[in-house]
């Protein structure tokens, strides 16, 4: 900037890097989305770099974003000084942006009823990603998180011990690990940049979020003879509609190359209470209930083991539910419904579902 008159915080990405933050953990959040590690990060660890990131792009909501939690550190070294020499940014609160966006060159949306705090915010995070799966973005295609005032309800699962270690490479970079779906217990590629997802729709307002996914193209058939026909999957569509704040709906389309059988994956710290159909996932001062609608028919399972273990330090413990299609089948549609609220105010569900022609009405109170 100095030499050359040019400002790299006015080029595509310096201006919008801070925007990543603000929607993935808004103020007091205590997750940091997909990734390595990112289950044990909070918000506030953000302050540093998002007060870098304000001063030098001159943004007042990223300003606003580290004053909601304390405002920037103290300078501690030189280069920190000479920064914080730079015009003082005033402070802009993000009430007049949407709650909710998408990053499109990373194949992730943030869907949030509230970018002011996360203590009461819903928010659901969705990965289709171009860059595929690899490094430590390694988290499946068309996998959600789901997390409600600050309680983590679906998540990620498994810990790092040490990289590409058995658990690492064999339970976290697989399918299973994440909330989304294997195919005749088939993953989808691990740990693979040619692994690739896209979000094909995004829209966002007040009432209502849509975000929808394909990954069709991330299985490969074990009993595939050539490598014409290597591709287990014709498509993998899922989409999600957040009637914000208390109803999130899932809708997966599936059509294979041959018969197969399904299975949907959640993961959450506690124990899942299981009723048919119907699921109840409590963690904290939450519980969300889950309400598969399609198939009518599944086999559910649920353990607490990984496949396999961490090694003995790492001494987290989560829930791990399939639910299964129980006939193979060349196509498979899910349709959950998934209600969170806090325990102490307590809200019925009250779900109706009709078919019409080749799609369906969903009632919801």
């Amino acid at each position: 900037r100095a030499m050359f008159g040019i400002d790299a915080y006015k080029k595509p990405y310096f201006s919008k890097a801070g925007y990543y933050a603000m929607y993935l953990m808004p103020p007091h959040g205590v997750t940091g989305g997909f990734g390595d590690l990112a289950c044990t990060r909070q918000s506030r660890r953000n302050i540093p770099l998002m007060s870098v990131l304000a001063v030098q792009a001159q943004n007042p909501y990223w300003m606003w974003y580290v004053e909601s939690m304390g405002g920037p550190p103290q300078p501690r070294d030189f280069w920190e000084f000479i920064r914080g020499t730079l015009p003082s940014v005033p402070t802009k609160s993000p009430i007049d942006l949407p709650t909710s966006r998408v990053f499109r060159g990373t194949g992730q949306a943030a869907l949030n009823t509230t970018i002011l705090d996360a203590r009461e915010n819903v928010q659901v995070l969705f990965k289709s990603s171009p860059f595929g799966l690899q490094s430590h973005g390694y988290d499946a295609n068309n996998a959600f998180l789901l997390t409600a005032h600050n309680e983590r309800l679906f998540v990620s699962s498994g810990r790092r011990d040490i990289y590409g270690s058995e658990h690492h490479s064999r339970w976290m970079w697989s399918t299973r690990s994440v909330n989304s779906i294997t195919v005749d217990g088939v993953d989808q590629v691990p740990h693979s940049s040619a692994t690739q997802g896209e979000i094909t729709a995004f829209c966002t307002s007040p009432e209502v979020d849509c975000v929808e996914g394909e990954a069709g193209r991330c299985y490969r058939d074990p009993k595939a003879e050539s490598e014409e026909n290597r591709q287990l999957l014709k498509r993998f569509t899922r989409s999600i509609v957040f009637l914000k704040p208390d109803w999130i709906v899932i809708y997966d389309r599936l059509v294979a190359n041959r018969p197969v059988t399904y299975q949907y994956w959640l993961h959450s710290p506690e124990r899942i209470e299981v009723q048919g159909n119907r699921l109840i996932a409590r963690v904290g001062k939450v519980e969300c209930p889950v309400e598969f609608l399609v198939p009518k028919r599944l086999k559910i399972t649920q353990t607490n083991e990984y496949d396999p273990n961490p090694r003995p330090r790492i001494n987290i413990r989560e829930w791990h539910l399939t639910a299964e299609t129980v006939e193979p089948s060349s196509s498979a549609e899910f349709l959950a419904v998934y209600h969170p609220y806090r325990l102490e105010a307590p809200s019925e569900q009250d779900v109706k579902l009709e078919t019409k022609g080749n799609g369906y009405i969903l009632s919801v109170t």
